[in-house]
């Protein structure tokens, strides 16, 4: 049985980089070396090429979305008053796709290919969770 004052589990140390860039409001990935290929998530060897040097960048923080759905019930007690979610999947333009949320207050329907950008907002815990924005929209003449 869990006690009251246990304490959060440490991250994997390969995370660190991309918790601290979080923490700052920046998103990193993992770049390879060899090919420049981006990687998301962590990984141990570029799936383009093979490599092994992957090195970590900040990655530009815009994108577009490639799907969404909405999260309308859970039992996770964070949650509770923030439902309904919006959950997307963003391609972000560095070319790897992320699971993340529309940022809490963005109003107006996703569809996609919509444009967004980056931001992050707070867990109950403090960390950093990435949420992505609807960038404006163009009108077509």
């Amino acid at each position: 049985m869990a006690s009251d004052d246990a304490k959060p589990v440490e991250p994997a140390e390969g995370a660190r980089p991309y918790l601290e860039a979080a923490a700052r409001g920046v998103l990193a990935l993992q770049r390879c070396a060899s090919c420049g290929a981006c990687a998301f998530p962590l990984r141990s060897r570029c799936a383009a090429c093979g490599g092994v040097k992957l090195e970590w960048h900040e990655a530009a923080g815009t994108g577009r979305v490639f799907g969404h759905g909405q999260l309308a019930r859970s039992s996770a007690p964070e949650l509770e008053g923030r439902l309904p979610l919006t959950l997307l999947l963003v391609d972000l333009d560095e070319g790897v796709r992320i699971p993340a949320r529309l940022a809490a207050g963005e109003a107006g329907a996703v569809r996609a290919g919509d444009r967004v950008t980056l931001g992050f907002e707070r867990a109950g815990d403090g960390t950093p969770l990435p949420v992505f924005r609807l960038a404006a929209r163009s009108v077509s003449p």
